[in-house]
């Protein structure tokens, strides 16, 4: 799998990588690099990364790559407001600055998994001309997991990240206070149980959900003093913080609206 990827890959000799520090792309970032390739992994902080710039650097230097460029910027107030299409404005803000160079080819760490779901954003990337070769090998997300460990990812890094936006029910609105809440949330809960599935949802403006998947992270939750926390926390921004019950599973929220 490694060597299909690096002969895929020495196609071309120059590339920006939009770089997440997950596993997709870390295996690509990884493969690239042992093939001598020059790569140019770019990070995106648009305020919505449940990872930190210390993250994303660390997981680029386990790589073996300290070329890391980041670029900031405020989503658009289209990507704010949440529609059901929000992944499809929010990528094509991201890619922008990237695919605007001209002067090398965009790559991303969509995988073949990814088809499975839905995702507006691919529709951008694809509209960008950003080109996916996990996903056109057929590389899918295990594989990309297994690849990138042995490329010398850290998995407790790739685990972290996330994009925090998935989080609020369409239409409602994502607001840097609840951001920095969930963000805060998830960030204690994973670092304690370990549980990478957590996810902290905001269905509406009362309640925050919390869905993990380890019956340790259950339990964690009801303890007295643990469970305060969250709460007390949870409830800057909604009136009901709970726990889900049925645990963590892909987005409730696509399925509801049958996407």
């Amino acid at each position: 799998m490694k060597d299909q990827l690096i002969n895929h890959l020495k196609k071309t000799n120059r590339f920006y990588l939009m770089f997440s520090g997950g596993f997709d792309s870390s295996a690509i970032l990884g493969s690239a690099l042992e093939a001598g390739l020059d790569v140019v992994p770019v990070w995106i902080d648009n305020g919505f990364n449940r990872v930190t710039e210390k993250d994303i650097r660390q997981q680029a230097a386990n790589m073996g790559c300290y070329n890391l460029e980041i670029i900031r910027m405020q989503p658009h107030q289209n990507v704010l407001k949440n529609p059901v299409d929000r992944c499809y404005h929010c990528k094509g803000q991201i890619i922008h600055p990237v695919i605007s160079r001209k002067d090398a080819p965009v790559f991303d760490g969509t995988n073949a998994s990814d088809s499975t779901n839905y995702r507006p954003g691919v529709k951008a990337l694809r509209k960008g001309g950003v080109k996916s070769p996990l996903a056109e090998l057929q590389i899918t997300k295990e594989q990309a997991r297994e690849l990138a460990i042995t490329l010398g990812a850290d998995p407790v890094i790739a685990n972290m990240e996330g994009c925090l936006a998935t989080r609020f029910n369409y239409k409602v609105e994502i607001t840097t206070e609840k951001l920095n809440i969930l963000r805060e949330i998830e960030q204690y809960i994973l670092k304690t149980t370990g549980d990478h599935h957590l996810r902290c949802r905001l269905d509406d403006e009362d309640h925050l959900r919390i869905e993990c998947r380890s019956q340790a992270a259950f339990l964690k939750l009801i303890e007295p003093e643990f469970r305060e926390k969250i709460v007390k926390t949870g409830k800057q921004i909604a009136t009901f913080v709970t726990l889900d019950l049925e645990g963590a599973r892909k987005n409730a929220f696509d399925k509801k609206l049958g996407l």
